[in-house]
């Protein structure tokens, strides 16, 4: 007798919102594994939000009156095309730029693309 999840496929066709409940009912899922499996494996338009995505927001002065997963992940489903490719790329570029210019202890704010926008990066580098 197979499980509720032996059929991966039928699995990931579910509706996002639904995928997204059925996944975070798991007993380890949270939120950010949730979206990645719902964005990455569904190709489904819900935007991830990680420490990377809480940073570079932060630095923006875009951080939302409440500091939930959800507020965060608001400022994108709210603001842009629910689109599963323009989700995926937006994500990997905020991973990317924070992994190589807006480093956690040692940003490198004078080589930043953001630096007109930041409030941060005005203030280091000046």
């Amino acid at each position: 007798m197979g499980t509720l999840y032996d059929d991966l496929e039928a699995l990931l066709k579910r509706d996002a919102h639904q995928l997204r409940r059925e996944l975070l009912s798991i007993y380890g899922i949270g939120e950010e594994t949730a979206d990645d499996i719902v964005l990455y494996a569904a190709r489904k338009p819900i935007f991830v939000i990680d420490a990377y995505t809480r940073r570079i927001l932060g630095r923006l002065g875009l951080v939302p009156a409440r500091e939930t997963y959800s507020s965060y992940q608001a400022i994108f489903m709210d603001n842009l095309p629910h689109d599963a490719g323009l989700f995926n790329e937006y994500h990997a570029l905020l991973d990317h730029h924070a992994a190589e210019t807006c480093r956690k202890n040692r940003p490198s704010c004078g080589e930043c693309c953001l630096l007109d926008i930041c409030p941060t990066g005005t203030r280091i580098t000046a």
